[in-house]
């Protein structure tokens, strides 16, 4: 599939870029450049229309990373590593390997592992800083967790977090929080701030508004962290205007 996947290739990424964060530079997934001819009212202008191509998860370019994502099995380093070795050795180019993950299974054996099997960057989401909110919300502790950017950039990996605003559980507070301690490792690090919308055993906590997300955005850029976007935004600006009043007050380049 990844030999498959390459020849589609429009964009050709370093491995710093390896991360959904960076995807969101290049491109808002709208599809108007290639559908009608012309750029979405939020594109960044980086793409030619020809760059971006209709996938399963939508419009966007075609860029050379494989990424792992949806479920977490992080406890299998092994099968990854594995897995990772053998995309690169059926790729002629440089293709680089994203590793989503609540970071349970990293710990610092199974990043040795990884590793050594060629992963190439983490999607870290991290759903709290209070171990026993974190408790409540996953079942087991984040005491090493916690650790996990840190030993994620020892050994050389890209790295990126995101962390949603759930309210009632994860807020403004419990957000800088996160946004400090990632700060403190690298403040460069690329985080997204996703809106919550409820689901499953959470449906009956609700969607935060407007104003919450712009309070924990503007916090977690007070904690100091430099790359720093909203995501799910239609959960909260669901009208034209409200998009508009968000790019007032926050900037284009704060939406992902």
């Amino acid at each position: 599939m990844a030999s498959d996947y390459e020849v589609s290739v429009t964009v050709w990424e370093p491995r710093e870029r390896a991360t959904m964060w960076h995807a969101t530079e290049l491109c808002y997934h709208c599809g108007e450049c290639a559908t009608n001819g012309k750029r979405g009212r939020l594109c960044p202008g980086k793409l030619r229309p020809e760059q971006v191509v209709l996938s399963p998860q939508g419009w966007g370019p075609a860029r050379n990373i494989i990424s792992f994502t949806g479920g977490d099995l992080g406890c299998q380093a092994g099968f990854y590593a594995q897995a990772a070795e053998k995309i690169k050795s059926a790729c002629s180019e440089e293709m680089w390997v994203l590793f989503e993950t609540n970071g349970y299974g990293l710990t610092p054996h199974n990043l040795d592992v990884l590793a050594s099997g060629g992963v190439d960057s983490f999607w870290l989401d991290i759903k709290a800083f209070d171990g026993d909110t974190y408790r409540r919300l996953c079942g087991t502790t984040n005491e090493w967790i916690l650790k996990t950017p840190e030993w994620i950039l020892d050994r050389g990996f890209t790295l990126e977090v995101l962390s949603l605003h759930i309210p009632g559980w994860v807020e403004t507070e419990e957000l800088a929080k996160i946004a400090e301690l990632i700060s403190n490792v690298d403040p460069y690090i690329p985080f997204t701030l996703l809106a919550f919308f409820p689901a499953y055993k959470l449906e009956g906590a609700r969607e935060p508004t407007m104003l919450e997300m712009i309070r924990s955005f503007l916090a977690v850029r007070e904690a100091g962290l430099k790359r720093v976007k909203l995501g799910n935004c239609h959960v909260f600006a669901k009208s034209e205007g409200e998009v508009d009043q968000l790019i007032t007050i926050l900037g284009k380049q704060s939406i992902g």
